[in-house]
């Protein structure tokens, strides 16, 4: 899990954010944020039990949900009751803003502007809030503040991934295994996930494009064809963070086009350096993997087919992206995932090829580092 001294240092880090737009305090919500800064990775899916993180300008803080369990990184956990006898209670966002009253009310806590999650606070625990301080304060739209906080990776982080990375490449190592003519597609996402579960050591989410001769898409209830392309492009979040990896395999031996296609792409990471440096513009990234793909004579019309990548870590697509319209300079501590493809009939149906990179001050680290060969190997 996040460690509690990079816990505290991004505590640290949002504190003077605060301090600097004079916002008293902020009211975080959403499951991800919340473990970023305290250590304590609550589900968003069922049970999905709803927890609000109060930090204050000066570093107070308190974490209402409904269990202590994990040593929140806090000065203060107050918890409420999410079932009775096993089954979930119906209204626990109602008891979360009473619970959120209650704590402000008793400690009397004052603050007259205060951040919020515009894309995630509910009407109700505002309102809560609103009541526990004695008042409506201001409330400031802080999204963009916590996406930026994002955007750079602290070492915990980074492990974390870096663990991601390599439960991922596990599933790669036995999709690979199961790949023949006649395979149906849910068994080669069947033995992935099984082997990202073991790589793991315990459950995690595995899944992804397992659509073959299709640009992407998820398994189907279909047996894979000789000739086609096999484009994996598979996902794992561990403990919060994401892996997000492609790589595209041949259903028994390549024509003539297809290995000319994925030599081509392939090589496009052998010059990756060029472009993944601190200060330079991620949109200039796209433009030249597109360039660089119409050199191939097949490709001339269909070019990059989609993004060319994007940053990656407490959710699979973060930004800076990597899109000739749309992105940012890339900093030291990004991650990023660099995904030159294109797809065209002939090829049954293309070529897919992705790895995360960490950027250093040396330029890119491969997080990824796993053979690019179209050919399976068993």
């Amino acid at each position: 899990m996040l460690t509690k001294d990079g816990c505290r240092t991004r505590q640290a880090r949002l504190c003077q954010r605060l301090s600097d737009a004079g916002i008293d305090a902020i009211a975080i919500v959403h499951p991800l944020e919340i473990y970023y800064f305290t250590g304590v990775l609550l589900p968003e899916t069922f049970p999905a039990q709803p927890a609000l993180l109060w930090i204050e300008a000066g570093g107070a803080s308190f974490l209402a949900a409904d269990s202590d369990a994990g040593e929140p990184v806090v000065d203060e956990c107050v918890t409420y009751v999410s079932s009775l006898g096993g089954t979930m209670n119906s209204y626990m966002r109602t008891q979360l803003s009473e619970l959120v009253v209650e704590r402000l009310q008793t400690k009397k806590t004052r603050a007259s502007r205060v951040g919020f999650q515009r894309e995630f606070m509910v009407k109700m625990l505002a309102e809560h809030i609103e009541k526990g301080l004695g008042g409506a304060p201001e409330w400031v739209d802080v999204d963009e503040t916590l996406h930026q906080l994002q955007e750079v990776k602290d070492a915990d982080e980074i492990e974390l991934m870096r663990k991601a990375v390599q439960i991922d490449l596990a599933a790669y190592d036995a999709a690979q295994k199961a790949i023949a003519p006649g395979v149906n597609e849910l068994e080669v996402l069947g033995a992935a996930q099984q082997a990202a579960h073991l790589a793991a050591g315990e459950k995690v989410f595995h899944d992804g494009d397992y659509r073959c001769g299709q640009l992407g898409g998820f398994a189907r209830d279909r047996k894979i064809e000789e000739g086609e392309l096999y484009i994996i492009d598979a996902w794992v979040t561990y403990r919060g963070y994401w892996s997000d990896l492609c790589r595209t395999f041949a259903v028994s031996e390549p024509t003539e086009l297809q290995e000319s296609i994925f030599d081509h792409l392939s090589a496009f990471h052998d010059r990756i350096s060029d472009y993944l440096q601190p200060g330079l513009d991620s949109r200039e990234c796209a433009k030249a993997m597109d360039a660089y793909i119409r050199e191939h004579p097949a490709l001339a019309d269909a070019g990059l087919g989609h993004h060319g990548g994007h940053t990656i870590g407490l959710r699979a697509h973060q930004m800076p992206d990597v899109n000739a319209t749309r992105g940012g300079l890339f900093q030291v501590g990004n991650v990023v995932s660099i995904e030159p493809g294109s797809y065209i009939p002939e090829a049954r149906a293309g070529v897919r090829l992705e790895n995360m990179y960490l950027i250093t001050e040396e330029g890119p680290e491969n997080l990824s580092e796993y053979p690019m060969q179209i050919r399976c190997k068993t």
